[in-house]
């Protein structure tokens, strides 16, 4: 089994890439597990799967490829994908001087020093999970995902992670609509894999996004989501995710994009700190003792 080490610059806020990727891991195709990130592959016809995990002691990240390919110009390219995929060549020290004294941004840049933006392995299956994320939470698309991966992809011998996420072609004519995916939603994800399939949509630059809004259904959101995960631009920016628009002070996107101005060209990684500190908020609720409530019976106070 090829193993590669795969340096970065330190330092490397790996829980949170880690804890980002369990949640939308789609099931059957990707694991997170512990410090270890599984999936399965696709080269040139060679099925098989990858794991990344950290090097202890080292600012490096070792990636094992369990695929039987014909040559070393396929597991150059895998390797390529992985360094993408986990932002490995990302600057932290860079990036926190230009986002680390705002004031929105900092106390989170702090408690999480070289946090990444997470890529993707396949540009268009990250489209699709972002069409199946929009309007409902991050566990429900997660579960959808699951069942568009175990209805129409590519079942592989062995455990754990089964089945290659399906292509466009096989997408382009899916009835969605039988694993419970609206009728709306349905159509947009046929009319991606239709032009992915096509060569109306290709993920080789700005024009990407243009081509991508011109399918219906898609908007700016999970045009600027794509262009931020799959297409790895730093500056791109979801203004109209309400998440953000929360942390921002519940302001609303046409202001979210007037204040996203001052951490540009960064803007990626400001998302994912606003993300990473709402759910950090989050958190701190769950382990908040509830709050003492006081109730007044005849002059007297109880506790509870």
């Amino acid at each position: 089994m090829p193993q590669f080490r795969i340096a970065y610059r330190p330092p490397y806020d790996w829980d949170a890439i880690m804890s980002f990727l369990a949640v939308r891991a789609t099931p059957g195709v990707e694991q997170v597990t512990g410090d270890r990130y599984l999936r399965t592959i696709s080269m040139h016809g060679r099925c098989g799967r990858l794991t990344v995990e950290p090097l202890a002691e080292e600012a490096a990240l070792r990636l094992n490829v369990d695929v039987d390919l014909d040559n070393s110009l396929d597991l150059e390219a895998i390797v390529e994908r992985v360094r993408l995929m986990f932002d490995v060549d990302a600057d932290p020290v860079v990036i926190g001087q230009a986002l680390g004294r705002d004031p929105l941004l900092g106390a989170t840049l702090t408690a999480h020093p070289g946090i990444r933006t997470p890529g993707a392995w396949d540009p268009f299956e990250l489209s699709v999970r972002a069409i199946l994320g929009q309007q409902v939470s991050v566990a429900a698309a997660t579960t959808i995902a699951g069942r568009v991966a175990g209805r129409w992809g590519t079942p592989l011998d062995g455990e754990p992670a089964s089945v290659l996420f399906p292509t466009a072609d096989q997408l382009a004519a899916a009835p969605f609509e039988e694993v419970g995916i609206i009728r709306t939603r349905a159509a947009t994800l046929r009319a991606l894999a239709g032009a992915v399939r096509d060569g109306r949509v290709r993920y080789d630059g700005a024009s990407t996004i243009d081509s991508l809004r011109a399918i219906p259904g898609i908007g700016d959101w999970t045009a600027q989501y794509i262009a931020m995960r799959a297409l790895k631009t730093s500056d791109a920016f979801p203004s109209g995710d309400l998440v953000l628009r929360k942390m921002a002070g519940d302001c609303s996107a046409r202001d979210l994009d007037r204040l996203s101005e001052r951490w540009r060209p960064w803007r990626a990684y400001a998302v994912m700190l606003l993300w990473q500190a709402a759910r950090d908020r989050d958190a701190e609720a769950r382990t908040r003792p509830p709050a003492k409530r006081t109730l007044r019976r005849a002059g007297k106070s109880l506790v509870r």
